[in-house]
Order: C-alpha cells, then sequence, then structure tokens
C-alpha cells in the first residue's frame, strides 16, 4: 500500500518543476543502460537548485520545524551519534522548510552552509523524494 504525502500546494509546485528537471535527465540518458535512480534525482535537485540560484527571492526567517521526530529524514551517515547536534538540527530545519516550507527557499539557504551540509540536505531531499516521484510514475 502507498503511503499518501501530504505535501504543502507549494511544495507540490516544486515536485512538479523537479519532474520536469527529472524527465529531462532521463531522456539525455536514454543511451545508459544502467540508470542511477538516486542520481538522477541528485542531479535534478541539483539542477534545480542552480536554477533558483539565479533568482533574486529574498531569504525569510527560518520556520518552526513543523513535524516531530523526523530525525529519520535525515540521511544515515548523519544519524551516528558522532556527528554534531548543530550539523543535525541545521539539516533538519533545511529539510523542514523545503518539505513543509518553500523549497526553493530552503535551497537557497542550504547554499549558505558548508558543502557537507549542503550535500546532506540534499541526500535527505533524495531519500524523501525518490519514492514519491516512483509513486507518481516519474522514474520508474
Amino acid at each position: 500500500m502507498t503511503e499518501v504525502q501530504n505535501f504543502s500546494e507549494n511544495l507540490e509546485q516544486n515536485l512538479t518543476r523537479l519532474s520536469e528537471h527529472i524527465e529531462k535527465k532521463i531522456e539525455s540518458s536514454n543511451e545508459e543502460q544502467n540508470i542511477n535512480e538516486r542520481e538522477i534525482v541528485r542531479e535534478s535537485i541539483q539542477s534545480f537548485a542552480d536554477e533558483v540560484k539565479k533568482s533574486e527571492e529574498t531569504i525569510t526567517p527560518n520556520i518552526q520545524s513543523q513535524q516531530q521526530n523526523t530525525g529519520t529524514l535525515l540521511p544515515s551517515y548523519l544519524q551516528k551519534e558522532e556527528k554534531s547536534e548543530e550539523v543535525k538540527k541545521v539539516v533538519q530545519e533545511l529539510i523542514d522548510e523545503a518539505l513543509y516550507g518553500n523549497l526553493e527557499r530552503a535551497v537557497k539557504r542550504a547554499r549558505k552552509y558548508s558543502p557537507f551540509i549542503e550535500d546532506a540536505f540534499h541526500d535527505a531531499l533524495v531519500d524523501k523524494l525518490l519514492p514519491e516521484f516512483k509513486r507518481r510514475g516519474i522514474i520508474k
């Protein structure tokens, strides 16, 4: 049974835009026989982030986490105890903002942090969004 996601209207619009990036990536890598789904979604998020970087939208303050116990959204390498709680907190705030607030704003904020945090944020988005893209038939 497929779990129904309760995405915000704003995220739905951004998922549509991300879907377009994914479809272009799939078409351009059509010659490859072994397409890595995670890599396609990751590269599409990066492409989306590059598109967002070009826009001039102002960034608003952090939103409060709207979901409790979302630590499971963190990539496995961040869930290890030896990782800084501050890093986990920042990545979790970015994830919450992306999923329950504004994806574009979250992507812009992520670019202001270290590459490690930005990559962890992208990895978490891939982990969360890949099943949804599969459910919608965008990724097979």
